[in-house]
């Protein structure tokens, strides 16, 4: 099997993505088309890479505060990074997907887009939206063959993003392996499965959220430590 092509932004991220994994990279970056967002661009060439036929969509960034706690650009630029962000790369290569007709657009979102907390109202509110994004996307790809779309919605994950965050019950709903993440992120694609909610728990609180009043969902919130679970966060330090 040939080395895989990572796109990352630095020359660091290149390394660290590319670093043990038998992977090269390159830096590729998508140009605006003069309305300050590149929203009308194409996909960057690069004879290294060749075409592109598996876009991840994985940026993503959360400030931790409270709507009125929250600084205008901070809630800005989480809007434009988790879900404008995806509007423009797969704006920028899908295009190429459809001409092959071989392709597949992956979304790595969270739980939180169906399923909000208080404290990361910017995080939530951008992720719901990628989520609505991706489920019109996929139903849209439909009618295209060789091109499809994964959504992957993951539990809270053991990166430094949420650092602090705590949960009142750690032991029974412990934090994702970044590794887990991705090695059932293949396997999605690979099946060619447009939406995994991990772990498969996940499935158990949506069903729940449809069915239960209100008042029930808010005693479940409290008792799971939802509503203070934020009281703690640090993020990326």
């Amino acid at each position: 099997m040939a080395p895989a092509p990572f796109i990352s932004k630095t020359d660091a991220q290149k390394g660290h993505v590319a670093g043990g994994c038998g992977a090269w990279s390159v830096p590729l970056q998508v140009q605006p088309t003069g309305t300050g967002c590149p929203h009308g661009s194409t996909a960057p060439s690069c004879p290294q890479v060749g075409d592109i036929t598996i876009l991840v969509n994985n940026a993503a960034v959360v400030h931790g505060k409270s709507l009125m706690d929250s600084d205008d650009d901070a809630l800005l630029k989480s809007q434009h990074v988790n879900t404008l962000g995806q509007f423009w790369t797969t704006k920028a290569f899908l295009p190429r997907m459809l001409e092959l007709q071989n392709g597949h657009i992956v979304c790595l979102n969270s739980v939180l887009a169906l399923s909000a907390i208080p404290g990361a109202i910017d995080y939530c509110t951008s992720k719901a939206s990628a989520f609505a994004f991706m489920e019109s996307l996929t139903l849209g790809l439909l009618d295209c063959p060789g091109v499809s779309a994964t959504t992957v919605l993951p539990f809270h994950t053991s990166t430094e993003m949420f650092q602090g965050m705590r949960v009142r019950f750690p032991n029974l709903f412990p934090p994702l392996k970044p590794e887990t993440v991705a090695r059932r992120t293949v396997d999605a694609v690979q099946q060619n499965q447009a939406l995994l909610l991990l772990p498969w728990t996940m499935n158990i609180l949506i069903i729940l959220k449809s069915i239960l009043p209100q008042a029930a969902l808010e005693e479940i919130h409290r008792f799971s430590g939802t509503y203070t679970c934020m009281n703690t966060f640090k993020g990326r330090t």
